[in-house]
C-alpha cells in the first residue's frame, strides 16, 4: 500500500511541476506583451539598440532587468528593430 502512495505522490509532484512551468511561461508572455505596449520601454530599448554596438548586450540587459529569459528578450529586441 505504501508503494502506491509514493507513486501517487511522485505523479502529483510531476503534474504540479508541469502546471507551474506552463503558468510561468504564460505569465512571461503576458509580461512581454505588456512591455511591448509600454512606450517608455520601447523608447528605452530603441535607444539602447542605437547606442550599443553589440546587440547581445541589449538582450542581456533586458534579461537582467525584466527577467524575461534570453529567448523572450531576443524576440523583444527583434520586434523593436
Amino acid at each position: 500500500m505504501s508503494q502506491y502512495a509514493y507513486i501517487l505522490i511522485v505523479i502529483s509532484l510531476v503534474v504540479l511541476f508541469l502546471i507551474n512551468k506552463y503558468e510561468k511561461e504564460k505569465l512571461q508572455k503576458l509580461l512581454q506583451e505588456q512591455l511591448l505596449k509600454d512606450e517608455n520601454f520601447r523608447a528605452d530599448i530603441r535607444e539602447k539598440i542605437k547606442t550599443t554596438e553589440n546587440i547581445n548586450d541589449v538582450i542581456a540587459s533586458i534579461n537582467k532587468t525584466y527577467r524575461l529569459g534570453m529567448l523572450l528578450s531576443k524576440d523583444t529586441v527583434d520586434q523593436l528593430r
